[in-house]
């Protein structure tokens, strides 16, 4: 249950009165971080959604802001698509940093990125170990892959982008549209390396229903997908991963700074 009775948790959507109350009393903010791509029969923004949902729980559970918006970033292999927006990793975490940074100065210093998009990694990591070294405060990013079973299939994700949109009350912008299955990206080395590559073709990246669902069908879908996001946040523990960032806090400039900050980078 939340801790606290706030109008919203949305950051965009809360006046600067309520940001301000909010920070009199914590500090802790959630940062999806998504990508525009093409995603087979879904929205070209669900792999923002996704976290989005994601992280409007975990804020519930562990009083924290959430601040939607962060959509346009490094895509990876899904640049063949035309709708896919492609943003280098290099600019993404220049730009991921410097809204870290002004959360910072108002006040946010427990702030958690998280993402479901494959190459996110190469955008966040970067952010949160050299914001770090410049702040000397420590965030998080948390990758959902890790937290689930690598052999998730396409259907069992796409069935989360489903319940994502449930949670927001956006379920009725999913068209599900009828296409291929066909899938011809190269074999398991893409799974154990990493490459620079591209999908040859938009079927390869994202799913398609192999017939047009019905309201029911649809429902149910979006129900199953509700449950394996909230087993997904249980799983993590947002209460334990605030708590955690606090307390690396803490122990940086109890135990560390004084020790060796002169010639800390």
């Amino acid at each position: 249950m939340p801790l606290t009775n706030l109008r919203t948790r949305v950051y965009d959507s809360m006046t600067n009165a309520e940001v301000e109350g909010y920070l009199a009393r914590n500090d802790v903010v959630f940062l999806p971080v998504g990508t525009a791509e093409m995603h087979g029969s879904m929205p070209l923004g669900c792999e923002h959604v996704l976290p989005l949902a994601i992280a409007t729980r975990m804020a519930e559970l562990a009083d924290g802001l959430v601040l939607p918006g962060l959509v346009y970033f490094y895509p990876g292999a899904t640049a063949v698509g035309r709708g896919t927006i492609q943003v280098s990793p290099t600019v993404g975490a220049a730009y991921l940093k410097e809204i870290c940074r002004s959360l910072l100065r108002q006040g946010f210093r427990r702030q958690v990125l998280l993402s479901f998009h494959g190459p996110a990694e190469v955008t966040l990591v970067p952010v949160v170990r050299e914001f770090f070294d410049e702040t000397k405060c420590p965030i998080v990013y948390v990758d959902m892959d890790t937290h689930t079973s690598r052999d998730l299939s396409w259907d069992q994700f796409n069935t989360m982008l489903w319940g994502a949109y449930q949670i927001l009350g956006r379920l009725e912008e999913i068209p599900c549209e009828l296409g291929p299955e066909k899938r011809t990206q190269p074999s398991g080395l893409l799974r154990r390396f990493h490459y620079g590559y591209y999908y040859e073709q938009p079927s390869d990246h994202g799913w398609w229903p192999q017939k047009v669902l019905t309201p029911e069908e649809r429902a149910a879908k979006a129900a199953e997908g509700v449950q394996r996001i909230d087993a997904l946040v249980a799983r993590i523990d947002p209460v334990a991963l605030v708590a955690g960032l606090r307390e690396m806090d803490e122990y940086v400039k109890r135990n560390v700074l004084p020790r060796h900050g002169p010639h800390l980078p």
